[in-house]
């Protein structure tokens, strides 16, 4: 397991059809940390929100 953290809200995106699904459930839950299976959190950072639209 890895532990995914973003520093502010404001990394998650924009809430929409062009928000990924991970950090629409971060929002969602109002965290900034995400528990993920290691190939989850390697294709988190291989996917950001910013480059998601």
């Amino acid at each position: 397991m890895a532990v995914h953290q973003v520093t502010g809200h404001k990394q998650l995106g924009e809430p929409g059809p062009g928000q990924p699904a991970w950090a629409a459930l971060m929002a969602k839950i109002r965290r900034k940390t995400l528990i993920a299976c290691a190939p989850c959190h390697d294709w988190i950072h291989a996917n950001p929100a910013a480059h998601a639209a």
